[in-house]
C-alpha cells in the first residue's frame, strides 16, 4: 500500500470548542477524543484510523494512541453525528468532521488514496438531487448520495509515483 503524504492544514479560522460540543452530543470530553477531533479539523480531509494514528503520534499528543481505543472513538464520534465516514476505493475507512464534508462528493487519488472534497458547485448537487427522484421514481429511496471522481493527484504527478 502506497505511503500517504501529509496532509494539507485547513483553512478555516475558527477553531471549534470539541469539549462543549462532546458533551452537547452526550459523549465524555477526553483529552484523545479532542485531539482526535481537533487533528481532522486542522487537517480538513478524511484520514484512515492508520493515518490518524500517525497524525497524533507525530504531534506528540500526550495520550498513549491504542489502536483498539482509537476505532471505539472514531465509531463513538460517527455514530453521535460529529464525524463522517467515507470508504475509498481502497476499501479503507477514512474520517472527517462531519461541518467539513463535503454534501457532492470527493475526489479519490488512485495512487495514494487521498481524499479531497469536491468544490462545492449547485448544479452538482442539484443534478444528484435529480438522479435521487427519478431513483425514487423507481422504487428505489436512497439516504445519501456523493460522486466520487478518481484520477491521479497533484502531488502523485509531479512525483511520477
Amino acid at each position: 500500500m502506497p505511503t500517504r503524504r501529509p496532509a494539507r492544514p485547513s483553512t478555516s479560522h475558527a477553531a471549534t470548542d470539541w469539549p462543549s460540543r462532546l458533551r452537547e452530543a452526550g459523549l465524555r470530553s477526553t483529552a484523545l477524543t479532542v485531539a482526535v477531533l481537533e487533528r481532522l479539523e486542522h487537517l480538513g480531509q478524511p484520514l484512515s484510523h492508520e493515518e490518524l494514528a500517525r497524525e497524533l503520534a507525530a504531534t506528540g499528543s500526550r495520550e498513549n494512541v491504542d489502536r483498539v481505543t482509537l476505532y471505539r472513538i472514531l465509531d463513538r464520534l460517527t455514530a453521535a453525528g460529529l464525524l463522517t465516514r467515507i470508504q475509498g476505493s481502497d476499501r479503507a475507512w477514512r474520517h472527517a468532521i462531519a461541518q467539513q464534508a463535503s454534501a457532492s462528493g470527493y475526489f479519490e487519488c488512485d495512487q495514494c488514496h487521498t481524499l479531497s472534497a469536491l468544490p462545492q458547485d449547485p448544479e452538482l448537487a442539484s443534478v444528484l438531487a435529480r438522479i435521487e427522484r427519478k431513483l425514487s421514481r423507481r422504487g428505489v429511496h436512497s439516504t445519501n448520495s456523493a460522486l466520487t471522481i478518481h484520477g491521479t493527484c497533484r502531488d502523485c504527478s509531479a512525483h511520477g509515483a
